[in-house]
């Protein structure tokens, strides 16, 4: 299964990486919502996790963009972000969001919850 990491912070990036790759998940990464579409021009992934605030594009805007794309318009999109209010979540269920965890995360609660999106 494919993976594709949106996020800024490079820091992230890894931790993400390293988290989906020791359970046999192959990622792609992008620094921001402009990156990751390019990206999937050309791949695509199973599964689509995004920071919310990020530079360029936020995570509102890329969602609503990738969900115009009729080819990754049932791709589920899992928001890890620091964002927690219900507001922001109703935004991102709105849009079209499958799922949202908080930065910092678990990684085994990271990989059960990308495991149930997948099943």
């Amino acid at each position: 299964m494919r993976v594709l990491i949106v996020d800024d912070s490079p820091t992230m990036q890894d931790i993400v990486s390293m988290t989906l790759k020791s359970a046999d998940f192959d990622v792609l990464q992008a620094e921001h919502g402009h990156e990751a579409l390019k990206v999937l021009e050309t791949s695509t992934p199973d599964l689509i996790i995004t920071d919310l605030n990020m530079y360029r594009m936020d995570g509102f805007e890329f969602v609503s963009r990738v969900r115009q794309q009729a080819e990754h318009e049932f791709t589920p999109i899992l928001f890890l972000t620091t964002e927690s209010s219900e507001d922001m979540k109703q935004i991102g269920r709105d849009l079209g969001a499958t799922g949202w965890l908080l930065k910092p995360f678990d990684p085994v609660e990271l990989l059960r919850v990308v495991k149930s999106i997948l099943q």
